[in-house]
C-alpha cells in the first residue's frame, strides 16, 4: 500500500482533502441535527477502515451530503441512539449484500447515468458553496434561496477575495508546476491572507478535543417497526452512493484501467458503518467530492485515503486550534473548482459530437438528483436510458421461403387436392433478422402460420444478434409444434445464440431436431434425415406379412 514512488503524491492528496473534509465533516453533522465531534469522529474512524479494507483504493470514505436528510429524519424519530443504532444496522445489512454479491449489479448501470451522478453532485456542490465563496451569511443556505433573500445579504469582498484566490491558485499552478500540490498552497496563502482581515471573516471554528471509547450501540428501547424501514431505506441510499461513486472513480482520466471490486467495497462500508457506530458516530458512504478532491491533489494508492482519516484523527486530538483558523469562503473555493470539474463540460461536448441523446440522460440524471433526490434522480436516468435503448433497437423482421430438399424454390402444381399429392410443403426456410426477445412474441408462430406446416423446417438465426428467455421459449415451442406433427426442425446459429440454445436444452444432434452452425450444414443434414426415413419406409414395406395358420381339430 505504501511506496516510496508514490508516498509523497499520497500524501499531498490526503493533505488536502483533509482539509477540505475537516470543514465538510462538521457542517454535515451539524445539518444533520448532530454535535459538531460527531462529524469528526465518523470520518476518522470509518475513513481508516474504509481506506484499508474498500475495493476501490482511491474511495474516501465520511459523511455525505447526500445522507443528510434521512440522517436528520433519524435523529427527529428516534434521537441520536436511534440515529446510532440505525448506523449499527446499516452496517450489518451492508456486510450480507456484499458477501451476496450485490454490489457487482452496479456495473450495469450505463454510463451516462455514471456521468449524470457525478454532474449532479457537481451541481449541489455549486448550489451550496457559491454563497460561502460570497462571504454571505449562514442563512443564505444555497444559491437557489437567494433570490427569496435578495434584500437580506451583501457579498462578503474580503471573504470573496480570499475564495478567488484559492481558484486562482488551484487552476494557475498546475500550468505553472504539476507537481505542486495547487489545493494546498491556495488553502495556506488563503488562510495567511485571511489572517489580516480580522475577526469578522468566517472560519471553521473551534473543534472538540479527544476520542469517546467504542461500545455496543444500546437496543433498550427501540421501536424495530418505526426504526427498519428507515434503516432499509439509510442502507439503499448509502450502499448506492458508494457504489455509484466506486464506478465513476473508475471513469477519472488516467484511471481507465482500475476496476474497482464493488462487492469488496460494499462490505468494506459495511464495517465502516460498523466502527463509526460503535464510536456514537453517524452513517457514512463513499464520497465522490472527497474522492475527487484526493485524486487531484495527486493520491495515487489506498494510503491516501487512510492517510487523510489518520489525519483527521490527529486533528481531533492535537490541532484543533489551527484549522479553526481556515476561512470558510477559501473551502467554498476549492469546492467550486471540484464542483465545476465533476460537471465534466469537456467530455460532454464530446459526447454531444458522438451520441446527442446521451446527453440528455446525462442532464435529466444531474437535474433529478441536484434539484429532488438521489435515488429518484438515479431511477429517471435508467428509464431515460432504457428508453433510448428501445427506441434505438434494430426492428426484428422475418423471411419465410418454401424449398425443395436440395434448397431450390419449390412451386406447389395444380391440381394438388385431385391427384393426392402431399399438401405439406418438403422444406420452409425461416429467416429471422433482429433480436429475438421479448419485444418480439409470437413472430415465430407468424412464420408457421403462413404456410401449411412443412415436413423440415430450418430456423436460420444466423442474423440474430441477441436471443433472450422469451427468444428460447419460442423456439423451442416451434420445435415442438413441428415434432408434434412428425416434422424435423434444424435450426442454424452460432456464438452466444447457439450456446444459448445449448444451455436451454435445445438438442445439437437428434432424429426430429438439430443444431448446426451453417445453412448448408442444414440442408446436409434434412438430405441424411430423409434418406434414411425414405430407408426406413422400404424396409417396412418389404417386411412379410406373417398369418397365423388356422389349426385343424382332430
Amino acid at each position: 500500500m505504501v511506496s516510496p514512488k508514490t508516498f509523497g503524491q499520497d500524501l499531498s492528496g490526503a493533505l488536502t482533502v483533509a482539509c477540505v473534509a475537516l470543514p465538510l465533516n462538521i457542517a454535515l453533522a451539524v445539518a444533520s441535527g448532530l454535535p459538531a465531534s460527531v462529524g469528526l469522529i465518523s470520518g476518522a474512524i470509518a475513513g481508516v477502515v474504509a481506506g484499508l479494507l474498500g475495493g476501490c483504493r482511491l474511495q474516501v470514505t465520511g459523511p455525505e451530503a447526500a445522507l443528510v436528510p434521512i440522517v436528520l429524519l433519524l435523529v427527529q424519530r428516534h434521537g441520536i441512539k436511534g440515529m446510532v443504532v440505525a448506523t449499527f444496522l446499516c452496517g450489518l445489512l451492508q456486510i450480507a449484500l456484499g458477501m451476496l454479491r450485490v454490489g457487482r449489479l452496479a456495473k450495469l448501470l450505463p454510463a451516462p447515468v455514471v456521468r449524470g451522478f457525478m454532474a449532479g453532485i457537481g451541481l449541489i456542490l455549486l448550489n451550496s458553496q457559491l454563497p460561502r465563496l460570497l462571504g454571505l451569511p449562514k442563512t443564505a443556505g444555497s444559491l437557489s434561496s437567494l433570490p427569496a433573500q435578495a434584500g437580506e445579504w451583501m457579498v462578503h469582498g474580503g471573504g470573496f477575495v480570499i475564495g478567488v484566490v484559492a481558484i486562482a491558485c488551484m487552476v494557475g499552478l498546475p500550468r505553472v508546476q504539476r507537481r505542486v500540490p495547487s489545493v494546498l498552497v491556495g488553502l495556506v496563502v488563503a488562510t495567511l491572507l485571511g489572517g489580516l482581515l480580522g475577526p469578522e471573516l468566517a472560519r471553521v471554528g473551534s473543534l472538540p478535543a479527544g476520542l469517546p471509547s467504542p461500545q455496543l450501540p444500546s437496543l433498550a428501547g427501540v421501536d424495530w417497526s418505526a426504526l427498519l424501514p428507515d434503516v432499509l431505506s439509510l442502507t439503499v441510499l448509502a450502499s448506492l452512493g458508494s457504489l455509484m461513486s466506486a464506478s465513476a472513480i473508475d471513469q477519472f482520466p488516467g484511471f481507465e484501467k482500475q476496476k474497482s471490486d464493488h462487492d469488496q467495497e460494499l462490505m468494506a462500508q459495511g464495517m465502516a458503518n460498523l466502527a463509526s457506530s460503535l464510536f456514537g458516530g453517524m452513517p457514512v458512504m463513499g464520497a465522490i467530492v472527497r474522492s475527487s478532491v484526493s485524486i487531484q491533489a495527486g493520491a495515487r494508492t489506498r494510503a491516501a485515503s487512510v492517510l487523510h482519516a489518520m489525519l483527521l484523527l490527529a486533528v481531533c486530538l492535537l490541532a484543533g486550534a489551527l484549522v479553526a483558523r481556515v476561512p470558510i469562503a477559501a473551502l467554498a473555493g476549492i469546492l467550486v473548482v471540484v464542483g465545476v470539474r465533476l460537471l465534466d463540460l469537456r467530455g460532454l461536448r464530446k459526447l454531444w459530437d458522438q451520441e446527442r441523446p446521451q446527453v440528455a440522460v446525462v442532464a435529466v440524471t444531474a437535474i433529478v438528483i441536484a434539484s429532488v433526490d438521489l435515488l429518484l434522480g438515479l431511477g429517471a436516468g435508467v428509464l431515460l436510458s432504457i428508453g433510448l435503448l428501445l427506441r434505438a433497437r434494430p426492428r426484428t423482421e422475418l423471411q419465410t421461403r418454401v424449398l425443395r430438399l436440395d434448397g431450390r424454390p419449390h412451386f406447389r402444381a395444380l391440381g394438388v387436392a385431385s391427384t393426392g399429392q402431399d399438401e405439406r410443403p418438403p422444406l420452409q426456410r425461416i429467416r429471422v433478422r433482429g433480436p429475438l426477445d421479448f419485444l418480439s412474441p409470437g413472430i415465430l408462430n407468424t412464420a408457421l402460420a403462413s404456410h401449411p406446416l412443412p415436413r423440415y423446417a430450418v430456423l436460420d438465426l444466423t442474423a440474430v444478434p441477441y436471443l433472450d428467455a422469451a427468444g428460447l421459449q419460442e423456439v423451442l415451442n416451434l420445435r415442438d409444434c413441428l415434432v408434434m406433427r412428425n416434422g424435423v426442425v434444424v435450426v442454424v446459429a452460432w456464438g452466444e445464440v447457439a450456446r444459448m440454445l445449448e444451455q436451454g436444452g435445445f438438442p445439437q444432434e437428434s432424429p426430429s431436431a438439430s443444431l448446426v452452425s451453417s445453412y448448408d450444414d442444414a440442408l446436409e443434414h434434412i438430405a441424411r434425415s430423409h434418406k434414411a426415413a425414405a430407408v426406413a419406409g422400404v424396409q417396412e414395406e418389404a417386411r412379410p406379412v406373417r398369418t397365423r395358420v388356422p389349426v385343424m381339430e382332430s
